[in-house]
């Protein structure tokens, strides 16, 4: 079976993307095919095209997240069926969204609400799931201060989002533009990260006191920085770089430091914890659909114009949900 598909060749700007045929490979036992309505960009989309991926050649078709019906399952599918509305975060070494029909391991796949459009669905995966791995390292939760640095991405958002649902005290920084629907979801003090003293100011409005938690969504060098500002036995997640050490003096704040790659998942997760991620993931998308969590702002395009789109979210986009109907 032939499918179309923007393909990338080498390491370049989006516009260097091509439109091309696609031969399908036989589906595997354990995947099921996927005809694409949304696809959603995530910043790793650009990166990887200007960048490349190690298992990348010639001919990739880029793209982790989508939204579709399925089409056809593996001999070893059980649990889905031909028609089934699925958002899925599909494996970085395989072909990806940005094509018409997409191949997904099936353990990866969530199940769309009836009540919930195409477009919510597909603004999901990579961001939800991603904050919900981040906020499941934390053991404790309730009446506890996390600061959220760069609250206002698609991350953050959610993140904000299930912070405040477990009971966190939430304080957050962000562009001004964020402030108010921020504010207006319960956190208790947003400080504009181009403020110099941002995290002194965050700090004063936890009373003084370090916090319990934090989560850094701008890059490996801005999470060390959160370091001082974290209490005894506290914790840091960095989803956007590895710290690698601990400044800290051993056998003093006894912090724990925590890296996320949810693409990682796809290479060494277990069948089990496949399992608890989709749960989840379908628990929010319930919640997604119900009004309790928040749609991100969006901007929707068409298929055709993929390299465009792509383009403008790689330069302007923070803080929107890029996304492209079939």
């Amino acid at each position: 079976m032939q499918t179309e598909a923007w393909r990338w060749q080498a390491p370049g700007a989006p516009a260097q993307l091509q439109r091309a045929a696609l031969e399908l490979p036989p589906l595997g036992d354990l995947e099921v095919l996927i005809e694409n309505r949304i696809v959603a960009f995530n910043p790793v989309d650009w990166k990887l095209i200007a960048s490349g991926h190690p298992a990348w050649q010639p001919g990739q078709v880029p793209g982790v997240d989508g939204m579709g019906v399925v089409v056809a399952v593996g001999s070893g599918v059980h649990h889905w069926r031909i028609g089934s509305r699925v958002a899925y975060h599909t494996d970085l070494r395989r072909h990806g969204s940005f094509a018409r029909h997409t191949s997904v391991p099936a353990r990866a796949l969530l199940a769309a609400p009836e009540h919930l459009t195409d477009e919510a669905a597909a603004s999901f995966p990579c961001p939800g799931l991603t904050a919900w791995q981040a906020l499941a390292k934390f053991p404790e939760l309730r009446g506890e201060s996390i600061l959220i640095n760069g609250a206002g991405s698609n991350v953050g958002r959610f993140a904000v989002c299930l912070s405040l649902t477990a009971g966190m005290r939430v304080f957050a920084s962000a562009g001004s533009g964020h402030r108010g629907w921020l504010r207006q979801r319960g956190v208790q003090a947003v400080v504009d990260y181009r403020v110099p003293d941002w995290i002194e100011q965050l700090r004063v409005a936890n009373g003084g006191e370090p916090f319990s938690a934090a989560i850094d969504l701008v890059s490996e060098q801005a999470a060390q920085t959160l370091i001082p500002h974290l209490g005894y036995y506290g914790h840091l997640v960095s989803v956007l770089g590895r710290v690698e050490s601990n400044p800290q003096p051993a056998f003093t704040h006894c912090l724990s430091l925590h890296e996320i790659a949810l693409g990682a998942q796809h290479a060494y997760g277990t069948d089990r914890q496949w399992w608890g991620l989709v749960k989840a993931g379908e628990r929010m998308l319930q919640q997604l659909a119900s009004g309790e969590l928040p749609l991100p702002p969006m901007r929707i395009g068409h298929f055709d114009e993929l390299p465009h789109y792509l383009g403008e979210f790689s330069r302007e986009g923070q803080g929107f949900k890029y996304l492209l109907r079939i």
